[in-house]
């Protein structure tokens, strides 16, 4: 800090204002602001950076752009330490200056560095909030424990509105990267999937995939509200979603032509779900409608058990079970003494339906099934009365253990399910194929046909039987009627899946899964399967410039070499044959790209749809969709924390933001003491 004398303080009032020109301290304070440029003719200061780079702040701090007799002290610390001031640093630190330049402006770049650094670190902070799904309000805290850490970020850009703004451009580079791969890729599908909760009503997840060289890629595009649940409102939330997000107008010739599949999370017996794929078909009539599998195997268990008597009993039992065991630690320590004089490994009884609800049966029919005699022995000592408020309890669980149908009941939902998990298993793995999802779904209706004809390897078991682990069974014995009535209903939903699909079409996507190809050459192999797509896709093949003319002889050379030269031809990949084959027979693999671009389901999106419910488990408050899907878009789309690079979303920042920025001299904004929070987005 200078300090002056009174005499000097009376005459020249020099702690308000800089000295004149000729003074010695004129060239003090310019050499601790290389920024300001001071024009002796006439008499005014202005900020050189902010000049250079067209940056103009609003209130009395627009004065440095266009210059100022104001030299008070402050007034010049105010403005260095504003927003303003600081995003031109940061533009001329990330310019293409030139290096051999004075000593003031290798100063000016210094200093413009450093602030680089500080944003850089803000940026991290604000992709590291958005990826974990955590709420913007914490950048604040954030920025305080930086402080405490050591770590240089700064006075300025530490407030919500600054986060909301630095995560809105990390989000913007990976939606550039998204449609630049749309871009070269000739053939795409969108996916959608809806949800419905307390805060937005109605919404859509919309998810593009595509395939380039042979790697298949599945990114989100954004979350769009829906005002009304109707098929043309769905259809123009997906259109305002993909032209927002990506610039990307579906109905436009260009992107039309590239339209190959839509996925869908509706259920394909609704009329809504079946006119959306009508109206998509306006846009282009080659599109193949895919009902996601996954939710459709959840609404159709659910449809086809819920009115079967039988079986609600038996998820009751199995309920009652569970709970009568884990509320009580001397029932269940009673029921582990029960496994060990039985000379049997513990299998407690487990908890059914939430998440991955499918497995979660099967994991506690199987334990019920193993535990059985252990739980008959324990419940029948409540007859010794040791048990006094929970003897009913038991005698009940008891009654219900020893009936006959539900234990054949048991034994058949085991093998129904056993099916339906792998089913399942293969319909929500990122690998599969529509080919290998559709070739899955064949041979479990084929099963679910054969148990309809005779009883599962579990039912089985105790088919005739009227005793189960020495315990006699009582009541019906036959549940012909219901197995019957429930695999009829299940196999006509399952089979709705494809409904608005050729099914034609679907069966010859084979060629695009080695898991599907002969383990030895045929000839015939993918012969007829690619003059069915050839047929289908014609228009948008020839679109995509294919030779469609060359495809067929181009596909049995190709198969040809590749069983020539590989000997376990279920381990390729086709962007491995891609890297080989390109140049050679690029129609037969543009073919290609076009069914690995088909959607096998929407597993993807419904993955997006657990994410932002993770993300909004932290928010206590309405969040908007923008902002919703600017934090999804980073927690699906961007690198892991790790090998994040903000440069590129600051050099966005930098492009973007327009050069006429708010006010943000007051000392609340910059400080770090700024609680100021929109609530929308908390």
């Amino acid at each position: 800090m200078i300090r002056f004398t009174q005499k000097q303080k009376q005459t020249q009032k020099l702690d308000y204002y800089l000295p004149n020109r000729n003074t010695q301290f004129l060239k003090i304070w310019l050499k601790k602001y290389p920024w300001l440029v001071y024009d002796e003719f006439l008499n005014l200061m202005f900020c050189a950076l902010c000049r250079k780079h067209g940056v103009k702040s609003g209130g009395s701090q627009g004065s440095f752009f266009h210059g100022t007799d104001n030299f008070r002290t402050e007034f010049l610390n105010a403005h260095h330490l504003s927003e303003a001031h600081a995003k031109a640093s940061l533009m001329e630190a990330t310019s293409g200056s030139p290096g051999n330049r004075a000593a003031t402006d290798l100063m000016v770049r210094t200093m413009s560095k450093v602030t680089l650094g500080r944003v850089e670190n803000l940026f991290r902070s604000c992709h590291a909030i958005a990826k974990t799904g955590r709420p913007l309000k914490d950048f604040i805290w954030m920025c305080k424990l930086d402080d405490m850490k050591g770590v240089d970020i700064g006075l300025v850009f530490r407030t919500n509105k600054s986060a909301r703004t630095f995560t809105y451009f990390i989000a913007e580079v990976e939606r550039k990267n998204l449609r630049q791969k749309l871009e070269k890729s000739k053939f795409f599908s969108v996916i959608s999937d809806g949800f419905i909760d307390s805060f937005i009503e109605e919404a859509k997840l919309v998810y593009v995939q595509f395939a380039h060289a042979g790697k298949v890629h599945c990114q989100i595009v954004g979350v769009h509200t829906v005002e009304e649940k109707d098929p043309l409102a769905i259809k123009t939330a997906i259109e305002k979603t993909l032209e927002v997000n990506l610039q990307v107008r579906l109905s436009s010739q260009d992107w039309a032509k590239k339209l190959v599949g839509f996925g869908s999370d509706d259920a394909p017996e609704k009329e809504e779900g079946k006119e959306l794929a009508l109206l998509l078909r306006e846009i282009q009539p080659c599109v193949q409608t895919v009902y996601c599998l996954a939710h459709q195997l959840e609404l159709s268990y659910k449809a086809v058990f819920q009115n079967i008597p039988l079986y609600n009993a038996l998820q009751d039992l199995l309920h009652s079970i569970y709970h009568f065991y884990q509320n009580s630690t001397v029932h269940k320590s009673s029921l582990i003494t029960a496994f060990k004089g039985l000379h049997l490994q513990p299998v407690m009884p487990s908890q059914i339906g939430g998440p991955r609800w499918l497995y979660r049966l099967q994991a506690a029919l199987q334990n019920f099934l193993k535990g059985y005699p252990a739980i008959v022995q324990q419940l029948q000592s409540a007859d010794e009365g040791r048990w006094d408020t929970n003897e009913q309890k038991a005698k009940e669980l008891l009654n219900l253990l020893l009936q006959a149908d539900i234990i054949k009941f048991a034994h058949f939902l085991v093998d129904v399910i056993n099916v339906l998990t792998i089913l399942s298993r293969v319909s929500q793995n990122r690998n599969s194929s529509i080919a290998d999802i559709f070739a899955t779904l064949e041979s479990t209706v084929k099963m679910l046909q054969i148990y309809q004809t005779r009883p599962g390897p579990k039912e089985r078991s105790v088919h005739s039987v009227i005793h189960f682990h020495s315990n006699c069974l009582k009541g019906k014995e036959n549940i012909s009627d219901v197995r019957n009535v429930v695999l009829t209903h299940l196999i006509r939903r399952l089979r709705g899946c494809f409904r608005d699909a050729s099914l034609d079409v679907v069966r010859a996507t084979m060629i695009g899964s080695f898991k599907l190809w002969p383990t030895k050459i045929n000839q015939e192999f993918g012969e007829k399967e690619v003059s069915i797509l050839i047929a289908h896709y014609e228009p948008v093949l020839e679109a995509a410039s294919v030779k469609i003319d060359e495809v067929d002889t181009e596909w049995s050379m190709l198969k040809l070499e590749i069983y020539a030269k590989f000997q376990n031809i279920r381990k390729l990949t086709w962007d491995f044959v891609n890297s080989i084959y390109s140049h050679k027979y690029p129609n037969i693999l543009m073919l290609v790209d076009l069914v690995l671009a088909l959607p096998a389901s929407s597993a993807e999106a419904e993955r997006g749809f657990n994410q932002m419910k993770r993300t909004k488990s932290h928010m206590h408050a309405k969040i908007r969709a923008e902002s919703l899907t600017d934090s999804l878009i980073i927690q699906l789309n961007s690198p892991d924390i790790n090998h994040f690079d903000p440069r590129k979303a600051i050099h966005l920042w930098n492009t973007r933001t327009p050069s006429s920025t708010s006010d943000t001299g007051s000392n609340s904004d910059c400080s770090s003491n700024s609680e100021s929070q929109d609530e929308s987005d908390e």
